[in-house]
């Protein structure tokens, strides 16, 4: 059985047909996502913008909690904002919306034509490796890059993330390999980087900013590798598609 990995670097990347996309937005989407699950929580409704979110929190009801920022802060009147930090402390509600300036945008994307989504991050990264092995032979991963641009730490995390489908492969019945250009150039960040995350992200725009507004705590814990088995995966289902988690 031949498997190929491809990689998407900018969100404004064509993509070609894929049986299965992770999306990874390491500062902080992916990571609070996957976190919201290791923390209790149910259901997600990811949204692209703040009016969104408010109308289908009026729609779902009180019970829906709204999480999401902008520029990496929290939205005025929401209840949570995008630090995973702040889930472990405060705990994860049960259901709530999220919007995000990258991530909940690069997966909405992304799941426009590939029926198989799964949020990928450094803390996530071995079982959602195995989960997407096991959803089909043509998968990509997708760095959500910031603002439509590149962004360094999402593809490292990318490069990571595609070796451990390259070691376990085999173990899946996978007897050829195959890499695109795009997933050749993550694996190469990876090995100049790695493996330890936490550096590049600092030295990245996006770790700077956030070390500007107080959130270096999130860094070290966005970087941190395999210590959650929660594999979040997006839905089409009903009116709004939504986030659960095995």
């Amino acid at each position: 059985m031949k498997y190929l990995f491809d990689a998407v670097l900018i969100p404004s990347e064509r993509m070609e047909r894929h049986d299965c996309r992770l999306i990874v937005d390491l500062l902080r989407a992916s990571t609070q996502i996957t976190t919201f699950f290791d923390c209790g929580g149910s259901s997600l409704i990811p949204c692209t913008g703040k009016e969104e979110a408010l109308e289908i929190k009026r729609e779902m009801g009180p019970a829906w909690m709204l999480m999401g920022e902008r520029d990496g802060i929290m939205i005025p009147g929401f209840d949570f904002g995008n630090s995973p930090v702040e889930i472990t402390r405060r705990g994860a509600p049960e259901n709530a919306v999220i919007t995000t300036s990258n991530g909940t945008k690069a997966l909405l994307a992304a799941a426009e034509d590939c029926p198989e989504v799964r949020v990928a991050c450094a803390r996530n990264a071995e079982a959602a490796a195995w989960d997407a092995i096991c959803s089909g032979r043509h998968i990509c991963v997708v760095a959500s890059g910031r603002n439509g641009r590149f962004s360094i730490e999402d593809t490292v995390c990318a490069g990571m993330i595609i070796e451990k489908m390259l070691a376990m492969a085999p173990s899946n019945g996978g007897t050829e390999m195959e890499l695109t250009d795009g997933a050749i150039t993550a694996m190469a960040l990876w090995h100049h980087f790695g493996p330890d995350l936490v550096p590049v992200c600092m030295e990245s725009e996006h770790g700077k900013i956030l070390q500007e507004l107080g959130f270096a705590e999130d860094i070290f814990f966005c970087g941190e590798n395999d210590s959650s088995a929660v594999v979040p995966y997006y839905r089409k289902d009903g009116k709004y598609g939504s986030i659960s988690a095995r």
